[in-house]
């Protein structure tokens, strides 16, 4: 199998975002001699090339700051050695964006010597296999440009020689540890080398160096020094986790990430004992000294209404237990009789017999029990998976940790104790008939299903090690070389354990669970848990499946699930520095955003006779010369014109004097910074509004102004609406991870697809159409001429000129550069490409109407300046108006004969969804769970649909239903029939939007909605597309109907309560109260039936 890759907008971001800060620098690279000073050097043979910046430091920083700028990040001012931070959360392809950033930079700048510094060697091994992996996709893209990469290797010096004098790209992979110290090879003088050190040829090609998990890397100052060393070009920081964020162009949080489905969703199984408070239960958290000998400690207290629970306590020397448990009878005779902080024998004693050690506990279940019932849910959890996905072609795999290895393969190679639980467990689930049909399909032999990856030492023995050791080299070789073969179907293997020591650098798109069989003092974070399963899983063409429904990653934790959503919420916390739900100072201050102001200017001579010809051919005054005939007033003498009206009117007439006075006004856009005042005041104004807590806390009343469109903002900040809200979302926007125990299975109810409802509904939509376009042309020459018009100038190319003294001597030949000047290039092409057959053949427009777009541009002369751009932007521009005009000009016609089938449309293969997340379970519908994408919008409107008794058949539009435009294909949302009284029938097909207003939704949201509308009007079925927000005004504003009295929504509906005032309204409660509380007269209800 190999993997296929394809081009993401938010990789393409990152790479812009880099590539952006050499704006203005020409394609070019530098030369310089490979032999130290005082020997002979062979010219041509022995010289190295190097990068070569050619742009001022000033000129970095204002790119670095229109990035900045244009990703919404804070704004910095110095270049710091000219390191920059770029923010990706795991799963991501952070590897394949810098990868792709190091190809970009050669073709657009010559960049040549690129160097990817590691931390470890599961990481080292990672970025190599993704290399290997990637190298034919790279290849294709940028014209089979010759790139060679190798692991720096201090015995293999001559990679380091060819690195240096090479003109291709070369790019080293290298572990921080192989030159931070002064004694590493790489340092030191060789004879191999001429007498030279390896790291001087290294430093004489300016390499860009890119640093993969910097906090890992250069997070000491002898490391720093050594990056330094390196004598980089500038320094390319890459981490999910930066501790430093220095000069950060790119950010992509974790959240970011879940929302955008560009990771696999996360649902976790807890493993916890329920009520096991039958026996003294004492658990050793911590021990401290600093304020007297204390100890945290969990047992089984009991409240005064003698419920118990399980709680932590922080006791003393001689604390009596019975007291401390709610005076329970187990615990009589337990005291704290000693505390002990030693580190590595932390531990305490209970009545001077039995000792707790720390993590362990007395009168807990087996802790062996435990780890089966996490082997046995990560199993199920995995059969089930493979029941639905493997007849989409996708493998499963599942990843445990473990602490020990021993406790899963012996010293001598035999079975630990957690493999045989593994293949009893295994044995005894497959023999279940709900898994008959996976027989055929694996090996029958348990043991070829599981395996596990560790390191050995001198003699073979399996050893815990940390992951950064030499006896891990062979462990991570051979699982990055197993990768596409653990995803293909020929592989027998679907289960690996590993120790936790693979916590980085090693992950597979196709591990659906994750399992840890470790103790509870791991130091195995909740991030790393999940990251070695975020990425998208794929079939087996290689192909990216990126259906949410499919990738979701279920971990089985040791802990509860409200404390691993807490932990992994921490974690996210302390690593981006975003707190959740909090609104802080730096969410705002630095933000940029755009606002329009207005400038007054005098009337040039121009635009004085062209007022006055106006003002002439349209009677307000006389003139003795013939009239001209004027076109259409410029926008920016309107103000002038109605002034001039004015003196008119008064005066009789109009002066030479009075015109001069007149002015024209422009409406220009203008970039503003949020400042720190600006920030504050706008907190302040939050909190005296009721919006958020003195902490900054966002509340209730803030996240109703957002959904309904009424958040107040000072009058000074109200151009920045758009972006503070987006903000406030984000700061809102909790870690989306899923309670297992909330899934559901969405099952497709055939019986309803067979019904008279669904099958006149269907019957009129299920119609195919082609469409044909008709492009105005006065139209298309009037908005390119704009768009040419507003295009930025096209500079001239220039000529780089650089000075060096030649000495020529006993050893040789040397030169020493002297300084550097760039000119204007005149324009002076002896041949100019034929501008109307190229344009002309890539916007499919006639060379003829092209010809009158360049003419009344008036932009030709940036042709001359550099042709190949100016090609390249009007091209664009060109190619935009056409496409908004063919919209305009669509039509759609049927195809007779061709329909949707709905065997093709509707897939009866199973999912899973949570009621949590994206699920709310209805009746009238096609499925017996709607899976929603917006729970502040679908979700109320599935609702809605669901407890209308006029809305006879309703279901969501699969993505398999899909209409074709010029833009791309189209899926509507919603198919909805409605019966009024037993005789009229009504059919909408709906797109549902938090706005309903067209200049409200994004452009090419807006013209696929536009194409819809013509496809649904072509096949003349009395199905009509609209835009819809909520269902009982679209009703009463699109139906003339004002909506019976619905049914309450059922407790499965909202998770066994009551009704709040949203949820009632959904059901057509007609409740006008404005508070979430549930209504007074629904509580009081006497039956199921809401009444007008």
């Amino acid at each position: 199998m190999k993997l296929k890759f394809k081009q993401q907008d938010f990789q393409t971001d990152a790479v812009a975002a880099v590539c952006a800060l050499f704006d203005g620098q020409q394609k070019e690279t530098s030369t310089f001699s490979m032999e130290k000073s005082g020997s002979q050097m062979r010219l041509f043979q022995d010289m190295g090339v190097a990068n070569a910046l050619y742009i001022s430091g000033d000129k970095i920083i204002e790119n670095m700051q229109a990035v900045q700028r244009r990703h919404n990040l804070p704004q910095t001012a110095e270049l710091q050695g000219r390191q920059f931070s770029v923010e990706m959360e795991t799963g991501t392809g952070k590897t394949y964006v810098y990868t792709k950033t190091i190809y970009e930079l050669n073709r657009l700048y010559g960049f040549t010597k690129f160097i990817i510094v590691v931390p470890s060697v599961a990481i080292r091994e990672g970025v190599y296999k993704s290399l290997q992996v990637t190298q034919e996709h790279f290849s294709a893209i940028y014209d089979n440009a010759p790139c060679r990469y190798f692991i720096y290797n201090s015995t293999k010096l001559s990679d380091v020689r060819q690195f240096a004098t090479s003109a291709n790209i070369e790019i080293m992979i290298i572990n921080i540890d192989a030159f931070r110290k002064a004694e590493n090879v790489i340092n030191q003088q060789q004879d191999r080398l001429n007498g030279d050190a390896a790291i001087r040829f290294i430093q004489d090609t300016n390499p860009i160096v890119i640093i993969d998990e910097p906090q890992s890397v250069d997070n000491t100052q002898k490391a720093k020094d050594a990056i330094d060393s390196l004598n980089p070009l500038c320094v390319f920081r890459y981490s999910a986790t930066h501790r430093e964020r220095v000069n950060l162009l790119y950010r992509l949080t974790p959240v970011d990430a879940y929302q955008m489905g560009l990771v696999k969703q996360i649902c976790v199984s807890s493993n916890q004992i329920a009520g096991g408070y039958n026996r003294p239960y004492i658990r050793l958290l911590s021990v401290s000294n600093e304020n007297g000998f204390r100890a945290r400690i969990e047992i089984d207290i009991a409240d005064k209404d003698g419920k118990v629970s399980r709680k932590t306590i922080t006791v003393k020397q001689d604390a009596d237990l019975y007291k401390l448990s709610g005076n329970r009878d187990l615990y009589e005779g337990y005291t704290i009789s000693g505390i002990d902080c030693t580190p590595g024998m932390e531990q305490i004693e209970l009545s001077g017999v039995d000792v707790i050690r720390l993590g362990k506990a007395i009168g807990d279940v087996d802790e062996n029990t435990m780890k089966r019932a996490q082997i046995r849910r990560t199993i199920e959890a995995h059969l089930d998976k493979e029941l639905r996905y493997t007849e989409k072609g996708i493998k499963v795999l599942s990843l445990f940790f473990i602490d020990e290895v021993k406790k899963y393969r012996t010293e001598d190679g035999n079975k630990g104790i957690y493999a045989q639980m593994f293949e009893e467990v295994y044995a005894e689930l497959m023999n279940l008939p709900k898994y008959a049909e996976l027989h055929g399909r694996f090996p029958a032999d348990v043991a070829r299903v599981h395996d596990g990856y560790f390191s050995q030492d001198k003699k073979g023995n399996y050893k815990n090690t940390r992951g950064d050791t030499l006896d891990d080299y062979n462990t991570y070789n051979t699982i990055m070389k197993d990768k596409e073969w653990l995803l293909s179907f020929d592989c027998p293997l679907r289960f690996i354990f590993s120790h936790s020591a693979l916590k980085e650098g090693w992950d597979n798109p196709n591990v659906f669970q994750v399992c840890t069989l470790i103790e509870q003092k791991s130091t195995l974070t909740a991030r790393q848990k999940v990251g070695r399963g975020l990425r998208l899983c794929v079939n087996q063409d290689g192909e990216r499946i990126e259906d949410r429904n499919i990738n979701l990653l279920h971990v089985m934790a040791n802990e509860s699930f409200a404390e691993f959503a807490d932990t992994l919420q921490k974690e996210i916390e302390d690593d981006t520095g975003v707190k959740f739900g909090v609104l802080q100072l730096g969410l705002f201050s630095g933000m940029v955003f755009e606002e329009s102001r207005t400038e007054e200017t005098p009337l040039t001579e121009q635009q004085a006779t062209m007022l006055i010809s106006h003002l002439a051919s349209e009677g307000f005054i006389k003139t003795e010369a013939p009239t001209p005939e004027v076109a259409e007033l410029p926008q920016e003498l309107e103000a002038a014109k109605t002034k001039a009206v004015e003196l008119i009117a008064r005066d009789g007439g109009i002066t030479p004097a009075a015109i001069t006075e007149l002015t024209a006004q422009k409406t220009v856009v203008v970039q503003s910074t949020i400042s720190y005042d600006n920030a504050q005041t706008l907190l302040t104004h939050f909190e005296e509004r009721g919006y958020v807590s003195k902490s900054g806390k966002i509340k209730d009343s803030m996240k109703a102004a957002l959904q309904d469109g009424t958040l107040e903002l000072p009058p000074q900040l109200e151009n920045a609406r758009a972006q503070i809200v987006a903000a406030i979302r984000r700061a809102d926007t909790r870690p989306p991870i899923r309670d297992a125990s909330r899934d559901v299975t969405v099952k497709l109810k055939k019986e309803v697809t067979a019904s008279p409802e669904f099958l006149e509904l269907w019957d009129k939509i299920k119609q195919k159409t082609t469409y044909r376009v008709k492009i105005n042309e006065d139209e298309l020459v009037r908005r390119s001429v704009d768009g040419l018009r507003n295009m930025e100038a096209i500079p001239k190319a220039h000529i780089i000129t650089q000075t060096a003294d030649i000495q020529i001597d006993n050893p040789g030949v040397t030169y020493i550069e002297r300084g550097i000047k760039t000119a204007a290039l005149e324009d002076s092409y002896s041949s100019l490409p034929n501008i109307l057959a190229i344009i002309g053949g890539q916007t499919l427009t006639k060379r003829a109407t092209v010809a009158e777009i360049l003419k009344q541009s008036g932009r030709l002369q940036d042709f001359l300046n550099n042709p190949q751009m100016f090609i390249e932007n009007a091209t664009q521009i060109i190619l935009d108006v056409r496409r908004t005009l063919a919209i305009d000009g669509i039509s759609y016609k049927k195809l007779y004969g061709e329909e949707y089938y709905v065997q093709e449309i509707f897939d009866s293969a199973e999912l899973i969804a949570n009621l949590d997340r994206n699920a709310v379970a209805v009746d009238h519908s096609v499925y017996d769970y709607i899976v929603y994408d917006s729970a502040t919008v679908e979700k109320p409107f599935a609702l809605a649909l669901d407890n209308d008794p006029d809305v006879k058949m309703f279901f969501k539009l699969p993505s398999r239903f899909k209409v074709d435009t010029p833009i791309g294909t189209y899926n509507p949302d919603w198919a909805v029939y409605v019966e009024i009284d037993g005789s009229k029938k009504l059919y909408f097909i709906l797109e549902t939007k938090g706005k309903t207003n067209e200049l409200d939704l994004r452009g090419r949201e807006d013209l696929k909605i536009r194409c819809g509308k013509a496809h649904f009007k072509a096949i003349g079925s009395s199905a009509e597309l609209y835009v819809a927000t909520k269902w009982n005004d679209f009703k009463v504003r699109k139906a003339h109907l004002r909506p019976r009295a619905g049914t309450l929504p059922r407790a499965d509906q909202v998770g066994g309560r009551e009704p709040t005032h949203t949820e009632c309204a959904a059901a057509a409660c007609g409740c006008k109260r404005s508070s979430e509380a549930v209504c007074a007269h629904i509580k009081n209800r006497p039956s199921g039936r809401l009444l007008r």
